[in-house]
């Protein structure tokens, strides 16, 4: 009896094992799924570049002395012609006092050579004098008159001298750090002559690169007007968030470099919020073509292998299918397909997941973040 009992106990829970094994086999794995986006697709090329100032304009000194004032505050704004730096004017203001004691005395002899002239001219009509004392009067004033007219250029060349020691804003913008601070010495020659920069803000420039294929490509695209292409350009900065404004280019170099097969393209943006300051790294984007009705999805949706690219279906049965497929352009996170999907699969996300075809799975509709840039 009891051996019966013992029989009877075992096969209840083998067979209870057997039924919970199914029970955990039948349940399927849940895995997310997205169905592919059918749009007019725009593509765009990305290039790195650089910001400029609309101008950088480098501050130097054009007198050399010693600072004896700094005017201004480092990082911000001047207006053109704001006194930037008071550079010491002693010496050239003797020079300046110099140059019009020599004008004066020059003035004084041309004074007396006029006088003596007159003097002499009446006499030479009536032959009282020479035709020789008469041409001596005449060139002793007009030397007399050149001279007055080097003193006074060498005056004003003075005076100018004299101006330099008051450093003027040479245009409006955002000025940077200085180079010299009060008490240094400053010449017009060598590293003390820079001072400062000055940086017109109010637009910025940006230049990057390009290939020579990629010129060419450009160079040949052409508006329905036949006039040539006109693109837009926008901005990616440094933490990923696009640039509100648009910008054109403003010119390329008129050459390929033949070091580095490229050519140095320089786009012009608004800044009128003064974001953008120079010396950023951004990606410049333009978009190039578009794609009718392109279909796409996201790139870790597609695998390769070999050169193979591949994506995972699920059919109706929610049975995993193996589904080859061409691929064409990447944009912002997604793979153009060109061949092998219609549009209406429902494409796993099979993430670390290793399963194999015709495995059935609870399908689930991922959700997509289509806002951030890539």
């Amino acid at each position: 009896m009891l051996k019966k009992l013992i029989v009877a106990a075992t096969l209840i829970v083998f067979f209870s094992c057997k039924s919970s094994d199914k029970e955990v086999e039948k349940k399927p794995i849940q895995i997310q799924f997205v169905t592919p986006t059918k749009s007019n697709l725009p593509v765009f090329d990305e290039y790195v570049g650089q910001t400029f100032g609309k101008s950088d304009v480098q501050i130097t000194s054009r007198v050399e002395g010693v600072v004896l004032k700094v005017h201004y505050k480092e990082g911000d704004p001047v207006r053109k012609d704001q006194l930037l730096y008071t550079i010491d004017p002693i010496e050239y203001q003797a020079k300046v006092d110099q140059a019009n004691g020599e004008l004066e005395r020059a003035k004084s002899e041309l004074v007396n050579a006029e006088e003596d002239l007159k003097r002499i001219k009446p006499l030479a009509d009536i032959n009282a004098v020479s035709k020789r004392d008469l041409d001596e009067a005449v060139a002793k004033a007009n030397a007399a008159r050149a001279k007055v007219k080097a003193q006074e250029a060498v005056k004003a060349g003075q005076q100018i001298s004299l101006s330099y020691c008051n450093v003027l804003a040479p245009i409006s913008g955002v000025i940077g750090i200085n180079n010299a601070l009060e008490g240094d010495y400053v010449s017009p020659i060598g590293a003390n002559s820079i001072l400062n920069t000055i940086s017109d803000v109010s637009m910025i420039r940006v230049r990057f690169s390009i290939t020579e294929n990629e010129y060419l490509k450009f160079a040949g695209q052409k508006a329905a007007t036949g006039e040539p292409r006109k693109f837009k350009l926008s901005l990616i900065l440094s933490n990923g968030t696009v640039y509100p404004y648009f910008g054109t280019i403003n010119f390329k170099d008129r050459r390929i470099d033949p070091t580095t097969g490229s050519m140095t393209i320089e786009a012009l943006f608004e800044n009128p919020d003064k974001l953008l300051i120079p010396g950023q790294y951004v990606r410049v984007r333009i978009q190039t073509n578009e794609i009718e009705n392109a279909i796409t999805v996201p790139q870790h949706a597609v695998r390769e292998i070999q050169g193979v690219f591949q994506v995972f279906i699920i059919d109706d049965k929610n049975k995993l299918q193996v589904r080859i497929v061409k691929t064409g352009e990447k944009t912002e996170g997604n793979w153009v397909i060109t061949d092998g999907l219609k549009g209406t699969e429902r494409i796993a996300l099979l993430g670390n997941n290793f399963l194999t075809i015709n495995t059935v799975v609870d399908p689930i509709q991922a959700k997509t973040d289509s806002t951030s840039v890539k």
